[in-house]
């Protein structure tokens, strides 16, 4: 398949990067993981705004953590998704997990299945995170982050801090969103919410994943496709 369109493809660089990295007990882990991820395990709350601020050029996670009472109300809930946590991270976030309003929430990560936790934000919390994120890597505490309040997300941090934007609701006022940007030093747009998840193009990676000998597809979208569910 070229790109996500086209005769399922995929490149012999690609094809011996799948064959030789992956076991074969991960690769059938990550066939099930697609399959129930297609069929709509991991489904929840998502942005569902007509519009939404884009925030461009976070890259300080404890900045980030600090400026939180700027962006959203003080009774959010946060929302944590991580890969082999610090136990000392692990255990802060069942320590302060929400323990009424919490929903599902739509996953991001497919593969590896990510260890999910739920935290009432409270200042003791954000005080405890900005310690942990000065122990210890970013990577270490989480790889996604959102928000959300009362069955409504707030805001999407997917792949935070390598690059990507933190997309926030519309439903956040605007002299919120620009006082954290002002605090973070980063810049915000708005822009209609649009969202392009399409369960087709898991169901599609799975058909590859079955036919390796009739696929080829180019690296990059192989790569993101394969580890994250992305807004």
């Amino acid at each position: 398949m070229s790109e996500l369109s086209g005769a399922p493809c995929l490149s012999c660089d690609v094809r011996c990067v799948w064959h030789h990295r992956m076991d074969p007990a991960k690769r059938e882990l990550f066939k099930e993981q697609l399959s129930m991820m297609a069929a709509g395990r991991g489904d929840g709350i998502d942005l569902d705004s007509p519009q939404r601020w884009v925030v461009e050029g976070l890259r300080d996670p404890v900045d980030f953590c600090r400026c939180l009472a700027q962006l959203i109300p003080g009774d959010s809930i946060l929302y944590f998704e991580a890969i082999n946590p610090m136990p000392e991270v692990a255990e802060f976030y069942e320590a302060n997990r929400a323990r009424a309003g919490a929903v599902c929430v739509v996953r991001d990560m497919i593969f590896p299945v990510p260890e999910i936790f739920h935290v009432q934000m409270r200042p003791r919390v954000i005080e405890g995170l900005v310690e942990l994120l000065g122990k210890h890597p970013q990577q270490s505490c989480f790889t996604h982050v959102k928000a959300y309040r009362q069955e409504k997300l707030l805001f999407a941090f997917h792949d935070a801090f390598d690059g990507s934007y933190l997309l926030v609701s519309d439903q956040i006022p605007a002299e919120r969103v620009q006082a954290f940007c002002d605090r973070t030093g980063t810049t915000c747009r708005r822009e209609r919410n649009e969202n392009k998840r399409d369960p087709e193009v898991l169901r599609r990676l799975l058909w590859a994943m079955e036919n390796p000998g009739k696929v080829r597809m180019l690296w990059p979208w192989w790569k993101k496709a394969l580890f994250f569910w992305k807004k």
